[in-house]
C-alpha cells in the first residue's frame, strides 16, 4: 500500500490534483503547523509514585476551560505539548484511577503560580518544569471528562521516552504512519513523538535503535526485529510524524535518546534507519550531545542522500506542502547542513541501497520510490565503511534475507572492533548539596557536569534530583574531571572541584548554592509565515553580524559583543563560573539584582531590537529566544 501512496505522491507532484477532502485537510494542518508552538518542561517528584502522570496545557475564560493539549507519562518525567499560537496554563497530576480525570487527594502541581505561557507561531518554550506535590494549595482547573473529550474518547499513548510499547498497537499502524505523513502535527497531538522499548530495559543487552522513513512506522521493522538476536540486542523504535520539518524530527529524536541516556546511562547505541529515516538520524547523529560517544553503528538504508527532485516540484507547484518536502528539497538547507559536518570517525556506518525498480524518459533508475543517483551521493558514500547493494525495491529490502546476512554481518563486526579499552569498572560520587540562605526555594533543575580535566574532551552532564540534599550518582568512568553543579538561577560555589574517579570508589563532594539573578537567552531571526513550523526556529543569516548586546536599568549598564572563536569548554567554564558572555547567537548576564531590565540588540542587517526582561534570583525562568527582525 506505501507503495501505491508514494507513487501517488509523486503523481501529485507533476501535475495531479488531490481530492478537495484531502486538500483542505493537509492545508489546514500546515497552517496550524505554521501557528503553533512546542512546550517543553520535566515533572519533578520527591519519590517515585508509580503513576501514570498527566500533564496538560490549557486557557480559561468566562465559559470555562478549554484544552490545548495534553501528555501521559510513565513517570516523572520530560513532557512536550503542542498548542495553538495563544496563552496558556500547564497543570499536571499523578492520574491515580488511570482516567484522565483529577481527583482530591491526587499528587499535582501547575507551572508557577501558575503562570501564564504565551505561545508564539513556530519555534518552543523550554524550562517549563512542575513539582507534584501530595496537597496543592492553588486553584485546579475543572476537567470534568474533557481530556478524554479532546482525545477522541481514547487515551493518548504514552511518551516518556522508552516507554514499553506493544508492536501489534494500532498507534503503530501502517495507516497511522500513512497521518504522520499527510498530516504531521495531528499526528503528533493523538500520538506524539517517541522511543518506544519493546521490552523493559536490560543494561546487559545493547539497544539497537529503528528509525522509519517518510509515511512509514514501526511495523515496517518487523523482519529486522523478528531475526535480531534479542538474548544479545534490545529493539527500540523511534516513531515520529514523518511529514514534519525534518529539523524538528531530529531535534526530538536527539532529545529522546538524551532523556533515556540519562535514565540508563547506556555505554553503547547501534542505529538503522530507511529511507527519510536516514536524514534525520544522521542529523542528529553529527551534533555533540552527552551520549554521543555511546553510538558506535550506523546502517542507513534507501536513503535519499541526495534528496528528490521530485520534492522540489512539489514545493514550488503544489496547492498545499507537506514540510518535510522542504527539507528534502536536493538543494535545501537541511541537505547542505547534515553533510557540511562528517559522521564522527568512531561511528561504523554501512550504506545499504536496493537497485529492483525502473526508468525512463522522466524519471531516473529508481528503486520505485528512490534514484540510485540520490542514494549512492558521494558525499554519503565518502563516510561509509561500505556501500552494498541489493536486488530490492524501496519496500521489499526491509524484508531480504540477504539484507538480514549483511546486517548481522556488521552487527558482528562492530562488535569485534569495538575499543579493547573500554573501562568497565565504574567509579561513584556522592553529591551533597546545601543552600544559602537555607530556606532559599530548590530549583526544578540540577545537573551534575563532569569535563575531562587538561583536554577539551565533551563534557558529560547528569541529572540530579534537587529535593535531595544527598544522592550517589549512577557509574562514571574513570578519570580525572572538573565537576561542578549547575541550577538555573543560582550561583555554584566552588564553581568546579577537581576531582579524580577512581574505579570501585565513592567520593564524597559538597556545592553550596546562591540565589543568583541572571538574564540569559537565544538570539535567531523571525521568518516569514511561509517557513514557520512549530519546533524550528531559524538560524541567523551570514550576513547578519550581531555588534552588541546591551543591559541597562537600576544603576547597572552592561555591555556584550559577541565572539566566534571560543572553545566549547571555554563557553562551558564562562557559564559555571557565573562570569557574562556572549558567544556566537547565546548570550547570558550574571550577578544581575533583581527588576526589571531594558535590553537591547543591535545587528547589521536588522532593525534594533528592544524589550523588557526581568532578574529573579533563584528563579530563572528559560524564556523564548529573541526573534530579530530584518531589514526590508
Amino acid at each position: 500500500m506505501r507503495r501505491i501512496i508514494i507513487f501517488f505522491l509523486l503523481a501529485v507532484l507533476v501535475g495531479a490534483n488531490l481530492s478537495g477532502c484531502a486538500l483542505v485537510k493537509l492545508r489546514e494542518d500546515v497552517q496550524f503547523s505554521k501557528d503553533s508552538c512546542l512546550l517543553f518542561g520535566e515533572i519533578i517528584t520527591p519519590a517515585d509514585l508509580q503513576k501514570t502522570i498527566v500533564v496538560v496545557a490549557y486557557n480559561r475564560n468566562k465559559d470555562g476551560v478549554t484544552i490545548a493539549d495534553y501528555a501521559r507519562l510513565s513517570d516523572a518525567d520530560q513532557y512536550e505539548l503542542l498548542v495553538p499560537q495563544g496563552e496558556y496554563e500547564i497543570f499536571a497530576f499523578a492520574d491515580s484511577s488511570d482516567d484522565l480525570s483529577y481527583k482530591s487527594g491526587d499528587w499535582a502541581g501547575l507551572y508557577g503560580k501558575p503562570t501564564k505561557i504565551i505561545a508564539q507561531p513556530g519555534g518552543a518554550i523550554y524550562g517549563l518544569d512542575i513539582e507534584l506535590k501530595a496537597k496543592l494549595r492553588q486553584e485546579t482547573p475543572a476537567l470534568n471528562g474533557l481530556l478524554l473529550d479532546f482525545s477522541g474518547g481514547k487515551k493518548k499513548p504514552v511518551t516518556s521516552a522508552g516507554a514499553i510499547a506493544n508492536l501489534d498497537d494500532p498507534v503503530f499502524s501502517a495507516q497511522q504512519g500513512l497521518d504522520g505523513f499527510w498530516a504531521p502535527l495531528e499526528f503528533f497531538k493523538k500520538a506524539g513523538c517517541n522511543i518506544y522499548f519493546l521490552e523493559p530495559y536490560d543494561k546487559n543487552k545493547t539497544p539497537v535503535l529503528f528509525v522509519h522513513g517518510a509515511a512509514g512506522s514501526p511495523q515496517d521493522w518487523r523482519h529486522f526485529i523478528n531475526n535480531l538476536d534479542r538474548t544479545r540486542y534490545q529493539p527500540w523504535v523511534f516513531y515520529y510524524p514523518s511529514g514534519a520539518r525534518l529539523i524538528t524530527s531530529s531535534f526530538l529524536l536527539r532529545k529522546k535518546i538524551y532523556d533515556i541516556f540519562n535514565k540508563y546511562n547506556f555505554e553503547r547505541l547501534f542505529v538503522v534507519a530507511h529511507s527519510m529515516g536516514g536524514l534525520v538520524s544522521r542529523s542528529a547523529m553529527i551534533e555533540k550531545d552527552t551520549y554521543s560517544d555511546t553510538v558506535k553503528l550506523f546502517v542507513s538504508i534507501s536513503t535519499p542522500w541526495g534528496g528528490e527532485e521530485m520534492a522540489k516540484t512539489g514545493v514550488k507547484r503544489s496547492p498545499a506542502v507537506i514540510p518535510s518536502w522542504k527539507d528534502v528539497s536536493p538543494d535545501s538547507e537541511f541537505i547542505k547542513t547534515i553533510f557540511a559536518t562528517k559522521i564522527p570517525p568512531a561511528i561504523r556506518y554501512y550504506l545499504f541501497f536496493g537497485h529492483k525498480g525502473g526508468g525512463s524518459l522522466f524519471r531516473q533508475n529508481n528503486d520505485n520510490t528512490v534514484t540510485l543517483e540520490s542514494m549512492l551521493d558521494m558525499r554519503a558514500q565518502a563516510d561509509a565503511l561500505k556501500t552494498t547493494g541489493f536486488n530490492e525495491d524501496h519496500i521489499s529490502i526491509l524484508s531480504s534475507p540477504e539484507v538480514m546476512t549483511q546486517f548481522k554481518a556488521a552487527l558482528a563486526a562492530t562488535e569485534a572492533n569495538l575499543e579493547k579499552t573500554y573501562v568497565r569498572s565504574k567509579g561513584y560520587l556522592n553529591i551533597r548539596h546545601s543552600f544559602l540562605p537555607a530556606g532559599a526555594k530548590p530549583p526544578l533543575q540540577m545537573a551534575l557536569v563532569l569535563a575531562p580535566s587538561g583536554n577539551d574532551e565533551r563534557e558529560t552532564q547528569l541529572k540530579i534530583n534537587p529535593l535531595l540534599a544527598a544522592q550517589e550518582t549512577t557509574g562514571i568512568a574513570p578519570k580525572k574531571y572538573d565537576v561542578s553543579l549547575c541550577a538555573l538561577g543560582f550561583k555554584t560555589e566552588p564553581d568546579k572541584i577537581t576531582l579524580d574517579v577512581q574505579a570501585g570508589k565513592i567520593a564524597d563532594i559538597d556545592f553550596v548554592l546562591k540565589p543568583q539573578g541572571m538574564i540569559a537567552n537565544y538570539i535567531t531571526v523571525a521568518t516569514e509565515k511561509e517557513e514557520s513550523f512549530w519546533g524550528f526556529y531559524k538560524e541567523l543569516p551570514e550576513n547578519v553580524k550581531i555588534r552588541t548586546i546591551v543591559l541597562t536599568g537600576n544603576g547597572l549598564n552592561r555591555t556584550l559583543t559577541p565572539v566566534n572563536d571560543m572553545r566549547d569548554r571555554e563557553v562551558l567554564a564562562a557559564f559555571l563560573s557565573s562570569k557574562d558572555y556572549a558567544y556566537k547567537t547565546n548570550f547570558a548576564f550574571f550577578d544581575v539584582p533583581e527588576g526589571e531590565y531594558d535590553l537591547l540588540i543591535k545587528a547589521d542587517g536588522c532593525e534594533p531590537y528592544k524589550t523588557k526582561v526581568r532578574s529573579q534570583p533563584g528563579d530563572f525562568v528559560v524564556p523564548s529566544p529573541l526573534m530579530l527582525i530584518m531589514k526590508k
